[in-house]
């Protein structure tokens, strides 16, 4: 018995893994959903070398950590004008993400720290990291430590993402995170689509090329970097890449079969509230409506739109929790509980939560399916207003864009949610949908780590091997193009000649008769 034991354990240490866990963002919300695949492997006896810049406070087991929180990129940006952001142009959006990545390698990549995990003699099975949230140059660490490529996406459909995983889009259908539509298209909306979905893809293909490049260049130059192949090729070295993703949020749509969704790993088990929330949930008659615009944002950065909701609180019959960071006590009606910080999820969980107000980020919607709970979306940059319309499409919430946020529209959308059951009927049919999967996101992840780091690239597309001139066949439809303009100009010039020939025939003056 002894020795089965010792066998089994000697075999269990034979399949544990050595992984760089290399996640530099400052976002908490990001780390989010990091973390839970992260703890898993490490559950199950594989060895992490986590670097990021929101370190945790309590290191797990097996997990060794680089702290980079003390190069804070984000002071860089100040108070952020989220307003503008909202109203960016597709190209002025694009250039702002790729120069936040160009940031972010400034901050992290030429820290003492990161260049020495670069050019140290450090051995890893695999690399995991978000280098298609416009950091692709992290690559380079597929080629410096000779390992499997683990992609993890925070987002839900992008263009990108489907590019490089080999299964472009077919915007008839597939949306673009940047298009902010639901499937349900109409013919204006499909064209805009394919508008969106084409300068996504062009314009990311040249910023890896003229902008990732020489980040990568820069920044690893590690020795044997010259055997290096280049970012395009690079990019798409991927053997599983893990999306923030669910069915149960939007339509299904095909994927590459090296990609596996792993949305709702946010989710955790219900903690008890503090007393005072507990007890302010629990003595509300009418229920309770939570708002919160997220981890990031601070609803004091939209202070008239923030008065417009106020104005609406007070003549409520609910009670509200509200995540506010503002000092303008004096404005905050009685039946309203202001605090910085939020146990969210714990929140929700609670039978007295009615309605949720927020930003339309995946893990905040995540959270209100889960617990059944209708939405209110404000959505303001990256994906939220295409998440928020999809769940508008879906009839589990309603959008309010910010711009149009007034103190009519606040109170008729919140008083349509409130006295339609419709969406909580839906949302909980979803919610419904969302418990009963078979196993968990981090089972999930974790399952499909595990089977990469055992049989790399056996889910792997052929297509990720093809460059974009071979994957979307521009070189067969330029020669399939060149031949029937030739025959084109053959067919030109035969009607020429003998149109010539003819008139010529008409032309010829008749013999004089005399």
């Amino acid at each position: 018995m002894i020795r089965w034991l010792s066998c089994l354990i000697i075999v269990g240490v034979a399949e544990s893994s050595r992984i760089l866990a290399f996640f530099p963002m400052p976002i908490p919300s990001h780390h989010f959903i990091f973390r839970p695949v992260i703890e898993g492997l490490s559950k199950n006896g594989h060895d992490i070398l986590y670097v990021s810049a929101f370190p945790y406070e309590e290191i797990p087991k097996n997990v060794t950590q680089i702290d980079l929180a003390k190069y804070d990129l984000m002071a860089e940006f100040g108070d952020y004008d989220y307003m503008k952001v909202s109203e960016m142009s597709i190209m002025e959006y694009t250039n702002e993400m790729y120069f936040f990545g160009k940031m972010m390698a400034q901050y992290y990549l030429g820290t003492k720290e990161v260049q020495d995990l670069i050019h140290s003699d450090q051995k890893f099975d695999a690399v995991m990291f978000e280098s298609y949230f416009y950091q692709e140059y992290l690559s380079a660490f597929i080629h410096k430590f000779d390992a499997i490529g683990i992609e993890v996406i925070t987002l839900g459909d992008c263009a990108w993402v489907n590019e490089m995983s080999g299964l472009q889009d077919n915007p008839a259908y597939q949306v673009d995170f940047k298009s902010g539509h639901s499937s349900n298209m109409n013919f204006w909306q499909k064209l805009y689509n394919i508008y969106v979905t084409a300068l996504t893809v062009l314009s990311s293909y040249f910023y890896l090329h003229y902008h990732q490049q020489p980040i990568m260049d820069q920044y690893f130059n590690y020795t044997g970097w010259e055997s290096r192949p280049s970012i395009d090729v690079l990019a798409r070295n991927r053997s599983l890449i893990l999306t923030n993703f669910d069915h149960v949020f939007a339509d299904p749509y095909p994927m590459a079969p090296h990609r596996k969704d792993i949305g709702g790993i946010n989710i955790k088990t219900p903690q008890p509230l503090p007393e005072d929330l507990q007890k302010f949930m629990d003595e509300s008659k009418q229920g309770v409506i939570y708002m919160s615009l997220g981890s990031h944002i601070n609803p004091a950065n939209f202070k008239n739109q923030m008065r417009f909701f106020l104005d609406v609180f007070r003549d409520l019959p609910q009670r509200i929790i509200l995540k506010y960071d503002s000092e303008e006590g004096s404005q905050i009606p009685p039946n309203v509980k202001v605090s910085k910080w939020l146990p969210q999820q714990n929140i929700l969980a609670h039978k007295k939560c009615i309605l949720f107000i927020t930003h339309g980020g995946l893990l905040s919607l995540s959270e209100a399916i889960y617990y059944g709970v209708p939405l209110i979306g404000i959505p303001i940059l990256a994906d939220q207003v295409k998440n928020m319309a999809m769940m508008e499409s879906k009839g589990i919430g309603r959008m309010l864009k910010l711009k149009n946020i007034t103190r009519d529209s606040a109170s008729w959308v919140i008083r349509e949610l409130l006295s339609n059951n419709r969406y909580r009927d839906e949302v909980l049919r979803r919610s419904k949908m969302l418990k009963e999967r078979r196993y968990s996101p981090v089972e999930e992840a974790v399952y499909w780590v595990e089977h990469t780091l055992k049989y790399p690239f056996a889910l792997t597309p052929k297509s990720v091997n093809l460059s974009a001139i071979q994957l979307h066949l521009i070189d067969i439809k330029s020669i399939v193009t060149l031949g029937l303009l030739s025959v084109l100009c053959i067919f030109y010039f035969v009607f020429n000649v003998v149109k010539k020939v003819l008139l010529k025939a008409i032309r010829k003056p008749k013999p004089k008769v005399h």
